[in-house]
């Protein structure tokens, strides 16, 4: 582990999640830049390290230092106080590390903060974007990325169209959204503090690379759309976190949780969970999902606290009670003749769709958005009871459907977190 003094370790912003957002994406920006310009030396970034993001290369020697501030002042005596201590990091450094400070806003002097020896500073530079400025704003830095990426594509005469700049950039937030989740998590449940949460999560050049050169799937292919479905809820995940951080009365915790463990989910996995969000879907379409049922969805596990995400989809468990997986169904309190309907028809799509079969032998209450008191699959709809088992070469095995419980959301709180 490095060794670095205790106001690098406690200055991170590793437990907040709206500075990783801006400076997250400036790293992505800065590394791609220097791809685009055949720097050979960069080989991984860190995010919320030595400073904001650094550039090491791979011998761990750190290229670059960076410090990110998204201040509404235009004063450059603002900032001073920011650009003294940029200025006097020096942990893993040597006399080529290069010392950048970004900002979000037009400043009324820009000039370098000169280096002082006697007091053990080195020379700060503020840094200037491709367009010639000194600044990017906060609702810009989206725009700068992509310009950098078609910059990137072109370099490498490779395809510059908006559907593969889009699914490029969504890639890299991916991988972004991936390693500061983890950070996260590290530091809220594995004792790390923030500085070695931090610096487990490096972004290697390489990761990023790979995001670039990826191929497209047509739009239509389920992959493609599973992948927009991951981006949804990422998207919408991101915008919880930054409107909602502040209110300390407020446990995001499992939606920190939850977005590490969707960032990382492979193919079969996700298309579970799209599955299981709504059983009665039977394929895999642009249609099947929205930022509302997105929302239903996230609903749960922001206001039940104790999701679980080893291994399986997000879900809850308490003893007494067994398992409960949260889902978007909302069933329609007016008309108990159509809440029936509905439950027949998410049962009948969970029975025949060999991806979330499963549903109803391993989970033992399903958490949907109702009004009504709870009740079990058997009192009201005709599929419980015996069904071939379509998971099983074997098709004339017989599974057992378990005696699956609908729990509004209310309840399951009172039952999970009593």
């Amino acid at each position: 582990m490095t060794e670095v003094s205790s106001q690098v370790i406690n200055s991170s912003a590793i437990p907040t999640w709206s500075g990783f957002v801006y400076q997250g994406k400036v790293a992505l920006y800065h590394a791609i830049r220097l791809l685009v310009q055949r720097n050979s030396e960069a080989h991984y970034l860190r995010v919320e390290h030595l400073d904001d993001f650094a550039i090491y290369d791979s011998k761990e020697n750190v290229l670059s230092l960076h410090q990110v501030k998204a201040m509404k002042s235009d004063k450059r005596s603002s900032y001073n106080p920011a650009l003294k201590q940029a200025s006097k990091f020096s942990e893993k450094c040597n006399q080529n590390t290069v010392r950048w400070f970004h900002v979000a806003i037009a400043l009324d002097d820009f000039s370098d903060k000169t280096e002082n020896h006697a007091d053990g500073e080195h020379l700060v530079q503020f840094y200037k974007y491709h367009d010639e400025r000194y600044y990017v704003e906060t609702n810009a830095i989206d725009i700068k990325l992509s310009e950098i990426v078609t910059q990137y594509l072109k370099v490498h005469e490779l395809p510059s169209t908006e559907e593969q700049i889009s699914y490029k950039l969504a890639k890299l937030e991916a991988l972004l959204a991936s390693k500061v989740n983890l950070a996260h998590y590290r530091n809220q449940h594995e004792s790390l503090n923030k500085f070695e949460a931090a610096e487990s999560i490096p972004i290697s050049f390489l990761e990023i690379v790979g995001c670039l050169m990826s191929e497209v799937i047509p739009s239509n292919d389920p992959q493609a759309i599973l992948f927009e479905f991951r981006k949804t809820l990422l998207n919408r995940t991101s915008q919880i976190l930054d409107t909602l951080e502040s209110n300390q009365d407020i446990d995001l915790n499992g939606i920190f949780i939850c977005r590490y463990a969707v960032a990382n989910m492979d193919i079969p996995l996700l298309t579970r969970l799209y599955y299981s969000k709504k059983p009665s879907q039977n394929a895999i379409t642009l249609a099947g999902f929205s930022n509302d049922t997105v929302d239903q969805y996230l609903r749960i596990i922001w206001k039940i606290i104790g999701v679980k995400t080893t291994e399986d989809l997000p879900h809850y468990f308490k003893d007494g009670y067994g398992s409960y997986i949260p889902t978007a169904m909302t069933l329609d309190s007016i008309n108990q003749e159509l809440d029936v309907n509905q439950i027949q028809e998410n049962v009948n799509g969970i029975r025949g769709n060999l991806t979330v079969q499963d549903l109803l032998y391993d989970f033992d209450n399903l958490i949907v958005h109702m009004d009504s008191n709870s009740f079990q699959l058997c009192n009201e709809s005709s599929a419980i009871g015996k069904f071939t088992d379509i998971s099983e070469p074997d098709k004339s095995r017989i599974t057992k459907i378990n005696n699956v419980r609908f729990v509004s959301m209310a309840d399951a709180t009172s039952e999970i977190n009593d």
